[in-house]
């Protein structure tokens, strides 16, 4: 009875432990925003590199304030954003740029250091919030000019010819 119960616990142990450190360390691994992604015709920027690119070749900038949870901002990544007529129309005006709301990683902006801000559920990132006016909702996109001041804020999932029209009204 002894043996079995060793065995068992053994079993138990080896399952359990496992599928308990893989989840630990997949919560725990922070994902490293990429500095420059492909996606079909358009080229995604962080937050930490849009300064020096700002420097080099001044655009305006659109910068897609998303989580992983989010169905419509990874809808959006499909259609709107891999659409040939949005990338033939955005693809060289603007840079665009992946923000994570709930990346625990800070990041320097604008003269400014931005913080993961823990929350009862999840928490959010302190430039997701400084960016969409303290409203978050996903997905939202910051609209900024070649200085990085806000233009305007749009919310929600958006087509492309929507999302162009939007778009091109935020930056007259």
């Amino acid at each position: 009875m002894k043996k079995l119960n060793v065995v068992g616990l053994a079993l138990f142990l080896l399952f359990f432990g496992g599928f308990a450190v893989s989840c630990i360390s997949e919560v725990s691994a922070e994902k490293p925003v990429a500095t420059k992604t492909k996606a079909p015709g358009l080229t995604w920027h962080s937050m930490e590199d849009l300064e020096a690119l700002m420097i080099q070749n001044p655009k305006k900038v659109v910068v897609d304030v998303y989580t992983d949870w989010c169905k419509w901002c990874k809808v959006m990544d499909k259609e709107t954003f891999q659409n040939p007529e949005f990338i033939e129309f955005a693809g060289d005006e603007f840079y665009f740029v992946k923000l994570n709301a709930e990346q625990a990683s800070s990041i320097q902006f604008k003269n400014a250091k931005y913080d993961f801000v823990k929350g009862v559920r999840r928490g959010h990132h302190q430039l997701a919030a400084s960016l969409l006016d303290g409203r978050l909702s996903y997905p939202s996109f910051a609209i900024l000019d070649e200085s990085l001041e806000k233009l305007d804020i749009i919310r929600g999932f958006k087509d492309a010819p929507s999302f162009q029209s939007l778009i091109a009204k935020a930056i007259q």
